[in-house]
C-alpha cells in the first residue's frame, strides 16, 4: 500500500498563523498529508483562534493537539477527554490510542508527570494513565508489534545519549518500552533533539525488535531557527513486511531505558498464575528464574517474568490453541508462523533456558517427543531436523521441521555452506556427546540435530542471525521457500492456526505417548 504522510510540530504557543501558513505550503508542495500532530503547549497567552473558528482562516490539514500541560491552560479545553477546538483542530484527550482509518496507530499522553504518583490533576498524568495506554494498545493483540507513533508533551527519562538527566518522566520511559513506538515525539523543553534509533527491549528475549526513533521538537517559529516541523512517510506497522520492519540501521543503539523501566508491570508487582492450562500442576523451579537488574549496569540482562514468557505454560501469554500434547515435563505445540504446516516446537512445561542445562526427567521426556515425531513424520516420507538457538531467548524451544526424506543427504552440506557465507563456524559434535559437557550454563549457542544423527554446534560469541536455521531450510536447495525464512512473514489468523493444530493433533494421536 502507499505510505502515509504525517507532519509533527513542537510547542505552538499561540503562533497559529506561522504554523498553518508553513503547513499549507508544505502540503501543496509535498502532500497530501494525513494529519498534523502538535506536541507540547498549543495555546498561547491569549486566545487568537477566532479567525479559524469563524472561517476567516482555515486549517489546511487535520490537526490533533495535546494538553493541558499547566494549570493556566485547563480552562481552554472544553472536555478533558477530547473535543473539537475549532474546524479541523481536535484535542485528542488526556491519554489514549488514536487509530486512523488507514490503520496508523498513534498513542498519546498529555501533561506532565504527577510527583505523588497517586492522583492526577487535569494537567498531569500518573502511573495509572500510562498503564491504561499500554492496555489499550495491547488489547486483542496476540502478537503485538508496537504502535506507529507515540506523542507526549513531556520527555521520557534518560533518553538523551550520554546524559542520565534528572528531568523527564520515567513513566513515559516505561510506556515506550511496553508499546514500542516506531517514532516518539515530544516537546516542552524548547529544543530540537533527534536521537540515533534505539533497539527496543525484548521481554522474552527471543526475537529481534524494531528500532524507535526519538525526536524532541523545538517551539514553532523559534528565533534560534531550531527545527520545529517534521515530516515523515510511513506504512502502518501492522501492514508492514517483517523484513522491512525489523531491518537494522548502521546507527542503531541499545535501548536507553533500564531498571524498573523494563519491568512488564509498572510498579514491579508480579501476578503469577497458580495453574497450567488443562489443569496441570506447576513444575517450575522458581529459585533463580529472575535476575536482578543493577541500576548502573550498561548492558542490562533479560528480566524474566513468567507472565511475559511466551513459552511457560503458566503464562497468560501462551497461545494455548497451538498446543498439541502435554506430558509431565514437556509439551508439544504448533510453531507460530511455521516454515511448513507441520513445523512444531518442543518446550519444557516449567522454565528452563536451554538443552545444556536440564533436569534428567525433562531431558528424557524431550527424547520421547523426538522419537514420537520421527515415527509420525516417517509415515509422511519425511525426516525431522531438530534445532535450538540459545541466544536472545529465555525459554528452551527445540524446533522440529520435517523435510522430504530424499533431501536428508544434502542437509549437512547446506548448513555448513550457509554458515561459511555468514562467517560462522559449525562444529560437528561426537555422536554420544552431551551439550552440558560442551556448553556450560548461560553459554549462548546454536545446535542442530540432523536426521542422520549428526550434530552441529556453533558457540555464539557476539552476534548470530536469529533466523539462520529457517534460512538454511528455506534455501532453494532444500525446501525452496525463501519467502518464508522469517516467521513474521508467515503469520496466519487464529482461526487458521486453530484448524492446523486440530488437524496435527488428530494425525499425531497414534504416536502420542502422553495419551
Amino acid at each position: 500500500m502507499n505510505k502515509l504522510k504525517v507532519l509533527v510540530c513542537g510547542d505552538v504557543e499561540g503562533k497559529y498563523k506561522q504554523l498553518f501558513t508553513r503547513v499549507e505550503t508544505i502540503n501543496q508542495k509535498n502532500g497530501p498529508f494525513e494529519m498534523l500532530l502538535c506536541v507540547g503547549n498549543f495555546f498561547g497567552t491569549s486566545d487568537n483562534l477566532e479567525p479559524y473558528r469563524n472561517g476567516t482562516l482555515s486549517v489546511p490539514v487535520p490537526t490533533y493537539i495535546l494538553g493541558p500541560n499547566k494549570p493556566d491552560d485547563v480552562d481552554l479545553y472544553a472536555d478533558i477527554n477530547g473535543c473539537e477546538i475549532c474546524p479541523n483542530i481536535s484535542y485528542l484527550g488526556k491519554r489514549g490510542l488514536y487509530t486512523e482509518t488507514s490503520g496508523l496507530k498513534v498513542a498519546y499522553v498529555s501533561g506532565i508527570e504527577e510527583g505523588s504518583g497517586k492522583s492526577a490533576q487535569y494537567h498531569t498524568f500518573t502511573g495509572a494513565d500510562v498503564e491504561a495506554v499500554k492496555n489499550i494498545c495491547l488489547r486483542g493483540q496476540h502478537q503485538f508489534r508496537g504502535v506507529d507513533i507515540l506523542i507526549t508533551s513531556s520527555w521520557p527519562k534518560d533518553i538523551k545519549l550520554g546524559v542520565q538527566a534528572e528531568f523527564g518522566s520515567w513513566l513515559l520511559s516505561w510506556l515506550a518500552v511496553q508499546i514500542k513506538p516506531r517514532y516518539h515525539f515530544c516537546g516542552l523543553e524548547g529544543i530540537y533533539y533527534e536521537r540515533p534509533p534505539y533497539r527496543n527491549h525484548s521481554v522474552s528475549g527471543d526475537t529481534e525488535e524494531h528500532a524507535t526513533r526519538y525526536i524532541a521538537m523545538a517551539k514553532v517559529a523559534n528565533t534560534s531557527k531550531q527545527k520545529w516541523l517534521y515530516a515523515l512517510s510511513l506504512e502502518p506497522i501492522d501492514q508492514m513486511k517483517a523484513s522491512d520492519l525489523y531491518q537494522a540501521t548502521t546507527d542503531q543503539t541499545e535501548c536507553p531505558y533500564t531498571g524498573r523501566m523494563l519491568l512488564p508491570n509498572i510498579y514491579g508487582k508480579q501476578e503469577r498464575s497458580s495453574q497450567f492450562f488443562y489443569d496441570m500442576d506447576s513444575h517450575e523451579e522458581d529459585g533463580n528464574s529472575r535476575k536482578k537488574v543493577k541500576k548502573d549496569d550498561k548492558r542490562q540482562p533479560i528480566v524474566f517474568d513468567q507472565e511475559s514468557c511466551w513459552f511457560c505454560l503458566s503464562s497468560a501469554a501462551v497461545e494455548k490453541h497451538l498446543i498439541i500434547s502435554i506430558g509431565n515435563e514437556v509439551y508439544l505445540a504448533l510453531a507460530k508462523g511455521g516454515l511448513v504446516s507441520d513445523h512444531v516446537l518442543i518446550s519444557p512445561v516449567g522454565h528452563h533456558q536451554s538443552l545444556s542445562d536440564l533436569p534428567e526427567a525433562v531431558e528424557e521426556e524431550i527424547e520421547k517427543f523426538k522419537s514420537a515425531l520421527k515415527k509420525f513424520y516417517k509415515k509422511q516420507h519425511k525426516v525431522p531436523v531438530f534445532f535450538e538457538r540459545n541466544f536472545k531467548t529465555s525459554h528452551l524451544q527445540i524446533q522440529a521441521v520435517p523435510v522430504p526424506r530424499e533431501l536428508s543427504p544434502r542437509l549437512k552440506d547446506v548448513f555448513q555452506e550457509s554458515a561459511e557465507q555468514d562467517s560462522l563456524q559449525l562444529d560437528e559434535l561426537p555422536a554420544h556427546s552431551k551439550l552440558s559437557q560442551i556448553a556450560p550454563p548461560r553459554t549462548p549457542y546454536f545446535y542442530v540435530e540432523l536426521p542422520s544423527g549428526e550434530k552441529l554446534f556453533h558457540r555464539v560469541r557476539k552476534n548470530f542471525p536469529l533466523q539462520f536455521a529457517r534460512e538454511v531450510l528455506a534455501n532453494e536447495e532444500l525446501l525452496n521457500m525463501v519467502d518464508r525464512a522469517d516467521w513474521r512473514d508467515c503469520k496466519i489468523t487464529k482461526e487458521e492456526e486453530t484448524e492446523l493444530a486440530k488437524n496435527f493433533r488428530t494425525a499425531f494421536e497414534p504416536f502420542d505417548f502422553t495419551l
